[in-house]
């Protein structure tokens, strides 16, 4: 990654790229809006935080559960359209539970249209950024690759903290409207980027699976286990404000703290050099840093040093995205990207899923402090093992990357966009 600020002016200046920023961070906001919103929701319609934390966990599953084949569904049509209808099935979906929501439906229906909310969304991310590689040229990829990982964390601000506002001043089926209108809005802006044509080919042409792909696996179970503790984090930021004598409403602004150090990292991350050559360890440092800010955030006194600590929690998060990301796109196929890049979210959304849904029972028999410390182990532990991989890949004489150009285990994604790869990876030097 070139270390000057040079490619992110370049980047910036081009129309094309900042409408699909524009479109992407569209169809991001009803994603970050939703946990808050079916908390709210379940705490409206029943009166309980844990009842709309399962809510929220189930969609964020279902979200992750289908999105490895609703990606490659994606790399099976015209992008552009697929995306489109991937947005416009999810608006739907959204206003048909501010509706349930005002009618106050049963929490079994709720729950239902909570798994079409998660299927109707779950390759919306992958696509936009396999779209990506089409909207900017060749020399701007690394540099769009990290500003999109701090467009991530600008969507996690804007979308708790107007979700959190709006909640303080309308009922949770307002704030539900407004998703369904961002989706809308996604459409129109993602009508006017390029497209993509569907990818054919036999098996070799198009290239091996993600999780084919050699070295995607301990991508994609990083993102699990960063989901896992996330989810569970930011579901127990209400009982936690709640315990502090505040609202569960300011949980939004409370949350944008931690997207906000995100995002900041993510700047710094944007202008440090191939962190992919000492991956493993990168990321076993930034887990540790996860896995301590949990504990100032269970411990906080005062609203002060909670905010502190939650600004702290963020700081590893777009880092650590970021580099999950551009390895996959150095050893994912082309033609199975949009697929590859769904899988990376997905798993996050799982293991955000289970978090959500494991704290919503955990709230029922203990504190959010005690869950939060609790939380913490889950960090730790893959720190422990990822820093375990890069010892053992050093005695065994093994380069310490994934996905970097030095690796010999990389294969050439390019290869596979004109259907002249073979079953082997290539091998490249630094």
């Amino acid at each position: 990654m070139d270390t000057s600020s040079a490619p992110l002016r370049r980047l910036l200046s081009q129309p094309t790229f900042r409408r699909w920023a524009l479109a992407n961070l569209f169809a991001r906001l009803p994603l970050t809006m939703n946990l808050l919103v079916l908390v709210l929701v379940g705490e409206e319609v029943t009166g309980s935080v844990a009842t709309g934390a399962t809510l929220a966990g189930i969609s964020t599953f279902c979200a992750g559960a289908a999105a490895q084949w609703r990606g490659r569904r994606l790399d099976r049509v015209e992008l552009n359209l697929g995306l489109r209808q991937d947005l416009v099935a999810s608006g739907v979906a959204v206003a048909v539970m501010a509706t349930a929501t005002i009618l106050e439906a049963p929490v079994g229906v709720l729950a239902a249209i909570a798994v079409v909310q998660g299927i109707a969304f779950a390759a919306v991310l992958g696509g936009f950024r396999a779209l990506l590689v089409h909207a900017v040229p060749p020399r701007d990829l690394a540099a769009a690759n990290a500003m999109d990982a701090v467009f991530v964390e600008v969507a996690f601000i804007a979308g708790p903290a107007l979700a959190g506002v709006l909640a303080l001043l309308a009922p949770p089926s307002a704030v539900l409207a407004l998703m369904a209108l961002a989706c809308g809005v996604a459409v129109v802006l993602t009508a006017r980027l390029p497209g993509r044509p569907p990818h054919q080919g036999d098996r070799v042409a198009v290239g091996p699976a993600p999780l084919r792909t050699h070295g995607a696996t301990p991508i994609y179970l990083l993102g699990l286990v960063l989901g896992l503790a996330l989810g569970g984090f930011e579901a127990m930021i209400p009982a936690r404000l709640e315990d502090m004598g505040m609202s569960a409403e300011a949980a939004g602004p409370m949350l944008a703290l931690t997207a906000a150090g995100s995002g900041v990292a993510g700047l710094v991350a944007a202008n440090l050099g191939d962190q992919l050559r000492r991956g493993r360890v990168v990321a076993a440092g930034l887990m540790v840093v996860f896995a301590a800010a949990l504990v100032p955030a269970a411990l906080a006194p005062g609203l002060a040093l909670l905010g502190i600590a939650l600004f702290v929690t963020g700081a590893p998060i777009a880092p650590l995205n970021a580099l999950a990301s551009l390895a996959l796109q150095r050893i994912i196929a082309v033609p199975r990207q949009a697929e590859g890049f769904s899988l990376y979210p997905a798993t996050i959304l799982i293991g955000a899923g289970l978090g959500q849904f494991g704290t919503g029972r955990l709230l029922e028999v203990s504190s959010a402090t005690t869950v939060l410390l609790g939380l913490a182990i889950i960090p730790a532990v893959a720190a422990v093992g990822l820093i375990t991989a890069a010892l053992r890949r050093r005695a065994l004489g093994l380069p310490p990357g994934v996905g970097a150009d030095h690796d010999p285990t990389v294969a050439d994604p390019g290869s596979y966009a004109t259907g002249v790869s073979t079953d082997q990876p290539s091998v490249r030097t630094a």
